[in-house]
């Protein structure tokens, strides 16, 4: 799939929620907020297959994260908290590490074979607010957020569906600037369709089914207008 394709159409996905939510709430303080984003990703297991070879997994690196967020703001239900809608899309350029095991082919335990795996993630995201009397520039959060990952290897890209589930703390010392920072269980769901990783001696591929679990961890300055 293309990815300023879906990078559209979520990116209209996610407008048409905020204005379905925004209607009836025109009464309501309406704020937007964008928040640049670094952090990082860790863990993550694919497994792998070549002919002729017992099928074995490989480790996804640890990586730097970059990306965007930015939605639609509001104040929740009986006046506790805020939510908000958000359109995210983060980048991750990470590459496979084989285990020094007896199945793995010796072809790929080189330190020269580690094939690149780059991930553009795209979120509809939904967050909570929390409201603390005793701090009001700090406000505890939670979301939770729907998507499609792409997945690039050197041979091929393909689509797979995402959900991530986070918390974490906005801290906002003035009321159009502050800061996020959230840490989130972002699995990656593997389908029915093969994706070729790599040609090298033979095709390794990784094998459909299962889950990539990672860990994100991001940061980064917010602006409220």
């Amino acid at each position: 799939m293309n990815v300023s394709k879906l990078f559209c159409a979520l990116t209209v996905g996610c407008l048409v929620i905020a204005a379905l939510c925004a209607s009836p709430m025109a009464a309501d303080a309406q704020t937007y907020e964008i928040t640049p984003l670094v952090g990082g990703s860790f863990y993550g297991t694919l497994h792998l297959e070549q002919v002729d070879t017992p099928n074995f997994y490989a480790q996804l690196a640890g990586s730097f994260t970059y990306g965007v967020a930015g939605g639609y703001r509001f104040e929740g239900e009986n006046g506790e908290g805020h939510d908000e809608v958000e359109f995210r899309w983060m980048r991750q350029n990470s590459h496979l590490s084989l285990p020094q095991n007896p199945i793995v082919p010796s072809s790929y335990t080189s330190s020269s074979f580690r094939p690149s795996i780059n991930i553009d993630s795209f979120f509809g995201d939904f967050t909570h607010e929390f409201d603390l009397k005793e701090g009001p520039k700090i406000a505890p959060f939670v979301t939770g957020g729907l998507g499609a990952a792409i997945l690039s290897a050197p041979a091929s890209s393909a689509t797979r569906f995402t959900f991530g589930i986070g918390a974490g703390v906005k801290i906002f010392p003035a009321p159009r600037w502050g800061f996020r920072l959230w840490a989130e269980y972002q699995p990656i769901v593997m389908h029915s369709e093969l994706q070729t990783v790599v040609c090298a001696v033979g095709c390794v591929v990784i094998l459909n089914g299962g889950i990539i679990n990672q860990f994100q961890v991001s940061i980064g300055p917010a602006f409220r207008f």
